[in-house]
């Protein structure tokens, strides 16, 4: 046996060099087999040097002690390392900064190194058995190879098998996959093996942990475990965990697999399941989904079972059976497709009998939402359906859904060139509210054709456009046909670093043809009107002082003048036409009113003044107001509805407000005054103030208020307060308060309590809701545990929070 005691770091280079020493040659009969110094011997050590690279040797001991000299007494190796046993040594180096599997990430578990990368190993004492071709270490070993190494007190290397033993303090690191253990029997060249005792961590794409009686590295993709504690908590946090009789890890598929498993949360047994299947990564599969259930009002005992089903890598779909306790059983699913070119997303809901309202007989909803692109053609749907006009109170849960009135069904077909575009459109809605008579029922579009030039130069200077449209307006129970639109138009665009001025000139065309006219009015009106507009802004700036920080603020009058010819065009319908909403934006526009059934009248002037405050070091705008007012030289007589031209001389004036106000609050305000009215003055306000010092702890409050005495705008008064609200390092508290102040009725509200940290969360929240002012507003409770890496129990509260508090986070 050569032996090396010298309690250094020891190399088998040195082995090599002592075989071939003149000493050892000098035996020739009845030498033992670990002084051999024949050419097979030399030519193992070679050949194993070719695969293990090992350091520098710092001392050497003699091939074999000197009888004439007393033998010198064995030095005691060194303790076994305590600091790699402890759970430190586990994690060292690591974040946590996520719990569980990070998105877009797949869990790497082993390394795909070649076994023919050199391994190097550094023990205190090593120990060579020429026979075997074992190579046997003592004290702090160390075997490493890119992406793999094992640390240990003892272990035994066979450099033709790749095979290692070792014992005392094992740690065997991977990229991914950590382990400790008492002991290993692990290969280097097939990366496959077993541990005993074993603490495990998982890093990089997934940050996992646990311990178990055994792991089993089966390839370099997959291990096993028995008697398996499995957890996403950070270390020192056992809040839940799964234990289970075995645990299989695959990073090919992304898939964990327990068996016989027991969630447990804080160490209280809350699920036992004979099989679990759950994912290590956020890949896509087949499976059941985490159940939903709630309750309300208006369905009762409300739960769902979504099932995945992966059809291939670019396909998929879920089943969503809901049951109702007041109800019914609904059948509800999704498909998803996606190509290089093209996304197409189907989402249905059927029910065949609703137990509450069984007089509306057969119940569903469809929503089907397409988008393609190719070689500069482009296609888009959106169709919606309903089976009644009161599918969407009864089964929706949100006040964006609840308050539809029309569901939309369009669509696109066009293709952009280089400087053009043109569109082929289909379009028709299905109004769900009740309270539109049907002649006042939006008109379908079947077909709307569209061309577009770009701007185009012309000599450098002249700027020139054309936008030119064909439809036909569908309906049942008012004035149709078709319509042709064509508005050609040039400009001069002058532009400087202080401002610019661009004068404009543009004559709008529409030619209808119509069905079911008016008795006495013309079937085939049409109208030529001329405009002419010239808008010019200067902008002003100087250095100045922000709360103590350097800062830009600007000054930027701005006036444009707009004149149009007047066309008396109440001889034709309103297909797509109404009134703009008023507002600071709409101050230069060329057009007050939509579509181009209307050319509104003009001659008028708009004045317009707005300020910035700009900070140097960020470029964050810290400061906005901005004020405007439209004079008119004219009245103007084309309207929507009526013969009666409005004569004021001015319009109300417009303003805009913005402001940081501090590092955590922030507001906005937008005004309408009318100077007109000497009742009611402000005709609308919106007060906006947010305080953000941070992502978890948010407050909204808004005040909202409009007169309604603008064409075909409604008159509301609403307050709005939401909130998110940390009470410790772990509860937050929610909330939403819409409230009518015109109706003195709440729209919406909920409140809830969230409590958890990192691995999990648990979410409490009731909410009621009213979906139109002649029904009852419906009260629920829901409820929502989420478990890092594992999924989500309950109802989605989350995505409602998202869409209920502006700026709300979930991490």
């Amino acid at each position: 046996m050569v032996d090396f005691k010298q309690g250094v770091r020891a190399s088998l280079l040195a082995t090599l060099l002592a075989v071939s020493a003149p000493g050892a040659a000098n035996c020739t009969q009845d030498c033992p087999e670990s002084e051999s110094s024949d050419g097979g011997t030399l030519a193992t050590l070679r050949a194993m040097l070719s695969a293990i690279r090992l350091p520098d040797l710092v001392a050497l001991s003699p091939l074999a002690p000197d009888d004439s000299l007393p033998a010198e007494p064995e030095e005691p190796l060194p303790q076994p390392g305590a600091a790699r046993a402890s759970v430190d040594y586990l994690h060292r180096g690591l974040e946590w900064d996520q719990c569980g599997p990070r998105k877009g990430a797949n869990v790497s578990i082993l390394g795909n190194e070649d076994d023919t990368t050199p391994i190097d190993i550094v023990a205190d004492r090593v120990d060579y058995d020429r026979r075997g071709e074992r190579i046997e270490l003592r004290g702090t070993v160390e075997i490493t190879r890119p992406g793999q190494r094992l640390e240990a007190d003892r272990a035994t290397y066979a450099s033709a098998s790749g095979q290692t033993e070792a014992s005392g303090d094992v740690f065997l690191d991977y990229r991914g996959l950590r382990l400790q253990g008492d002991r290993a029997d692990y290969n280097l060249d097939t990366q496959t093996g077993e541990i005993e005792h074993a603490r495990y961590r998982l890093s990089g794409s997934a940050n996992l942990r646990g311990s178990a009686t055994r792991a089993e590295l089966l390839d370099p993709a997959r291990s096993r475990y028995e008697d398996i504690v499995y957890t996403t908590c950070a270390p020192g946090n056992d809040d839940w965990s799964i234990r289970a009789s075995t645990l299989e890890l695959d990073r090919d598929s992304g898939m964990g697999v327990a068996r016989n498993a027991r969630l447990r949360v804080a160490d209280v047994p809350v699920l036992y399941t004979p099989y679990l299947r759950f994912p290590i990564d956020d890949r896509r599969r087949s499976g059941l989904l985490i159940p939903s259930f709630g309750s309300s009002s208006e369905t009762g005992t409300d739960i769902t079972i979504p099932y995945y089903w992966n059809i291939a890598p670019n396909m998929d779909a879920t089943l969503m059976p809901r049951y109702m306790s007041t109800r019914g059983l609904m059948l509800g699913g999704q498909f998803r497709y996606l190509s290089p070119h093209q996304q197409i997303e189907i989402n249905a809901e059927l029910l065949p009998e609703d137990r509450k309202n069984p007089e509306e007989g057969v119940r569903g909803a469809l929503r089907v939402l397409q988008n393609g692109y190719y070689a500069g053609w482009y296609s888009s749907i959106d169709y919606a359906s309903a089976s009644d006009d009161q599918y969407l109170e009864d089964f929706g849960n949100r006040l964006d859904v609840t308050s539809l009135r029309n569901l939309s069904q369009r669509a696109d077909f066009g293709y952009t060139g280089e400087g053009w575009r043109t569109l082929i459109r289909l379009q028709q809605f299905q109004t769900v509210d009740t309270s539109i008579t049907p002649e006042n029922r939006p008109y379908g579009q079947l077909p709307h054709l569209e061309l577009e030039l770009d701007p185009q130069r012309w000599n450098g200077l002249l700027e020139y456009r054309f936008q030119g449209q064909y439809d036909y307006f569908d309906h049942s129970n008012a004035v149709h046909g078709s319509r042709l639109v064509a508005v050609p138009s040039v400009r001069i665009p002058i532009r400087r670093s202080f401002g610019y001025l661009i004068p404009q000139a543009r004559v709008y065309y529409t030619g209808y043809e119509l069905q079911d006219q008016q008795d006495g009015l013309p079937e085939r009106p049409s109208h030529l009107i001329p405009s002419f507009d010239l808008d010019g802004k200067l902008v002003f700036e100087r250095e100045t002082n922000w709360f103590g920080s350097s800062a830009l603020q600007t000054l930027e009058p701005r006036i444009y003048y707009l004149l149009t010819a007047y066309e008396d065009q109440s001889d034709t319908p309103r297909f797509d036409t109404t009134a703009l909403d008023f507002s600071f934006a709409s101050l230069f526009r060329a057009n007050r009113f939509t579509g181009y059934d209307r050319i509104g009248d003009e001659n008028r002037l708009t004045l317009g003044l707005t300020s910035r405050t700009i900070a140097d070091d960020s470029g964050r705008e810290l400061f906005r107001a901005s004020i405007g007012q439209i004079y008119y030289f004219d009245s103007r007589r084309v309207r929507l509805y009526g013969d009666e031209a409005e004569e004021d001389v001015s319009s109300s004036v417009a303003g805009e407000f913005a402001a940081r106000l501090s590092q955590d609050w922030s507001a906005r305000a937008s005004v309408q005054w009318n100077p007109n009215e000497t009742e009611d003055p402000w005709e609308k306000r919106v007060l906006q103030l947010r305080y953000a010092p941070e992502p978890n702890r948010l407050v909204n409050l808004s005040y909202r208020y409009n007169l309604g005495n603008q064409t075909g705008s409604e008159r509301y008064e609403d307050a709005d307060l939401s909130f998110q609200l940390p009470l410790g390092d772990r509860t937050r508290l929610v909330g939403r308060w819409l409230y009518s102040m015109l109706n003195d009725e709440t729209i919406e509200a909920f409140a809830g309590i969230e409590y958890g940290r990192c691995c999990w969360r648990l979410r409490l929240l009731g909410q009621h809701l009213k979906t139109s002012s002649e029904r009852d507003g419906s009260t629920s409770v829901m409820l929502q545990l989420e478990l890092a890496g594992l999924g989500s129990f309950g109802n989605p509260i989350d995505k409602l929070l998202e869409r209920g508090i502006y700026g709300y986070h979930t991490d």
